[in-house]
């Protein structure tokens, strides 16, 4: 998702990692030879934060997608230079760069026998203006992504997608790009702009990013939570430690890579609408905690959907929005190694419901499990095991399709790190009657993916 950005030589990570820490600052060390001159006032170093977030990179229409974003990073060396970016984060700018290269193997099916590849990289840049200008409890985040994809989800023809980095050809746009301030010592939050959804709704500690834990769509959020790349605003407030609630709104329209203006101000019947509480179990308050979450949320779909089997006055199909739906997302950690440390085991899981006149399935539900360190000696290896199951909606059935039965995956993955920078984790994935069709040749889909993380 995001929107299209055009930007010439001269003029110019689906990652939940980017921002984890906006370091102190000593304003008198940054960018000079020596790595000290006199310190700056603020337009300066806003002048400066724009020259650092500036990427020399030259879009050419007439090559492939995966040609142009390879050139893309063999010409980004400032990616590439850690002193500059030691000094960048220092001064309260914090860039993180990731690239993820996946390959498919459809070894059972319909179309059994099929390969594909895709690619995808995302540059985070984090500001926390506080630190750089002054300016108390704001910060921001611009994430700037590129991808190409000839993956074979369109081969499994199933209702998830088996990778879900793989959406479009696209060499450079804007995925995130917004603002948010904090007050009463972040307390209260507000953040607006162009927002990655999946990173304020129904997110999950073992199940939210398909570029370093489960791969398939289904597992990196709801599919009957509606979670754009879009144009919004949200509001959170954690009066207590173990009690957070997110409420907002965003643009259902968007489309991909535009950036919303178009669609954003149409109307209130056109947004998605979110309300969600998120309360931290009582095992994550014990002297040894065992950090958990349980997450209960409620959403207005403002997309236009097709009503299932009903027509309009003209004798057309009808379509309506405003659709409501609920939703419920857990984890926890069941076993810690040791205190402090992230090894261990931990369960997740989520079930959703959704207007069954506009869903083909209305009930959606996973279970799953993490281990992290499993093999002795290998403490950052992560292995993963989960399973979903796609309710088929009585309304779709009855009125438009009595052969959709519902769609039930399974997903096992071992993330390795070979190197702090890489990892690499095999992948394997059995769909049961893929695109919930009764009689459908079962798939079974085998992936690699390499993650490499600067």
């Amino acid at each position: 998702m995001g929107f299209r950005v055009v930007v010439g030589p001269t003029a110019r990570a689906r990652s939940r990692e980017a921002g984890s820490r906006i370091g102190a600052t000593d304003s008198t060390d940054f960018l000079s030879n020596d790595g000290i001159v006199p310190r700056m006032g603020r337009m300066r170093r806003l002048g400066v934060l724009l020259l650092a977030m500036a990427l020399p990179i030259a879009v050419a229409a007439e090559e492939p997608a995966s040609a142009r974003l390879g050139r893309h990073l063999r010409e980004s060396p400032q990616l590439l230079d850690l002193d500059a970016r030691r000094r960048l984060e220092r001064l309260g700018v914090p860039i993180q760069f990731f690239y993820n290269e996946y390959f498919g193997w459809k070894a059972r099916g319909e179309r059994d026998g099929k390969t594909g590849h895709s690619g995808s990289y995302d540059l985070f840049v984090r500001v926390d203006a506080e630190e750089l200008v002054g300016l108390p409890g704001l910060s921001g985040l611009l994430n700037v992504k590129g991808q190409y994809d000839e993956q074979i989800n369109k081969d499994v023809r199933a209702l998830s997608d088996p990778v879900d980095d793989a959406d479009f050809d696209e060499a450079i746009y804007i995925d995130q790009l917004w603002l948010e301030q904090a007050l009463f010592e972040r307390r209260v939050r507000l953040r607006f702009g162009f927002v990655e959804h999946e990173t304020l709704y129904d997110r999950n500690a073992y199940a939210n990013a398909e570029d370093i834990q489960f791969m398939n769509s289904f597992f990196d959020n709801n599919p009957l939570v509606p979670l754009p790349d879009a144009l919004g605003v949200a509001l959170i407030v954690t009066p207590v430690p173990w009690l957070e609630i997110a409420t907002g709104i965003a643009d259902a329209d968007n489309t991909p890579r535009n950036s919303g203006f178009d669609s954003f101000f149409d109307g209130t019947n056109s947004l998605n609408v979110y309300l969600e509480t998120r309360l931290e179990t009582p095992w994550s308050r014990r002297e040894r905690p065992l950090p958990g979450a349980l997450r209960l949320g409620v959403v207005r779909d403002g997309r236009r959907r097709l009503v299932f089997g009903r027509t309009n006055g003209n004798g057309g199909p009808k379509t309506g929005r405003g659709h409501w739906g609920g939703y419920l997302s857990f984890d926890q950690a069941i076993t810690r190694e040791r205190p402090g440390s992230e090894q261990g085991l931990g369960v997740f899981g989520r079930v959703g419901y959704a207007d069954p006149d506009v869903n083909r399935f209305d009930w959606f539900s996973q279970l799953g499990f993490q281990y992290q360190g499993l093999v002795p000696g290998r403490d950052a290896d992560v292995l993963g095991l989960a399973a979903y199951h796609a309710f088929a909606g009585d309304r779709y059935s009855d009125r438009v399709d009595s052969d959709f039965e519902g769609e039930t995956g399974l997903e096992f993955y071992y993330r390795c790190m070979v190197l702090p920078w890489l990892a690499v984790t095999p992948d394997l994935q059995y769909v049961v009657d893929p695109g919930g069709l009764d009689g459908a040749k079962d798939a079974v889909v085998a992936l690699l993916r390499f993650r490499v993380a600067l």
